[in-house]
């Protein structure tokens, strides 16, 4: 038998076999007791069962031949509603600002109810990998009424979001670009106004040497006597 979802074909046929014993058993008490078998988590163990469960109803012939023909039934995880999703998500977050881990505040978000514990574990990590925008605005929210960060833990690396700590480094880059053109531009600046200094000295010097005698060597000049002087 092939893997289902990464799991090896012995785990899944062990798995099986406990299902076949459980009896009376609660499902979360086989979950618990095949963890300690094997060594995986409970968490590890109850995917495999939503595993195996999916193949059962996809595959007859895996259905006929490890499960008598009988398909597992679960019963369907109720869709999420926007408002219910951003709920939980910022509850998450705010939990996180606190110092709890995410599966803490999922824990208490459940109240001990373990299928309501799964179907936020699952919601929350789904929004982790697929809706990066929704944890963006989030974050942005809860820092504008409280003045405080906080990061969701799983993010991918590729994230639009910025921890406090790059944006304070990506603060100080531009504002040292800034420092350094403006800088150079009072630099450029100052020697601007020098020039312009120098240039209006030059010019009364100019004007001295044209008008200082009463104005002769300007008419001189406006006569033609430079024509004279070059001759």
């Amino acid at each position: 038998m092939d893997k289902i979802y990464g799991f090896k074909q012995k785990d899944i046929e062990q798995l099986i076999g406990r299902l076949e014993n459980r009896k009376e058993k609660p499902l979360s008490r086989v979950f618990e007791e095949f963890a300690e078998q094997t060594g995986k988590s409970k968490g590890t163990v109850r995917n495999m069962y939503y595993a195996l469960a999916k193949k059962s109803r996809e595959d007859g012939a895996f259905a006929d031949k490890y499960l008598g023909g009988k398909p597992i039934s679960v019963q369907k995880i109720a869709e999420f509603k926007e408002g219910e999703e951003r709920e939980l998500i910022k509850k998450v977050l705010l939990g996180r600002k606190e110092g709890k881990s995410a599966r803490r505040v999922i824990h208490e978000l459940a109240e001990g109810d373990e299928k309501k514990a799964l179907r936020f574990q699952n919601k929350y990590r789904n929004v982790l990998k697929h809706n990066q925008p929704l944890l963006g605005e989030l974050s942005a929210e809860i820092r504008s009424e409280s003045g405080v960060s906080v990061e969701a833990i799983g993010v991918r690396s590729n994230t639009k979001m910025v921890s406090d700590v790059m944006l304070k480094r990506l603060q100080n880059e531009i504002n040292a670009l800034i420092d350094r053109i403006s800088g150079k531009l009072k630099r450029e600046n100052a020697y601007l106004r020098s020039r312009l200094g120098e240039l209006e000295v030059e010019n009364m010097r100019l004007k001295n040497v044209l008008y200082g005698d009463g104005g002769k060597t300007a008419r001189y000049f406006n006569k033609g006597g430079e024509e004279k002087l070059i001759h």
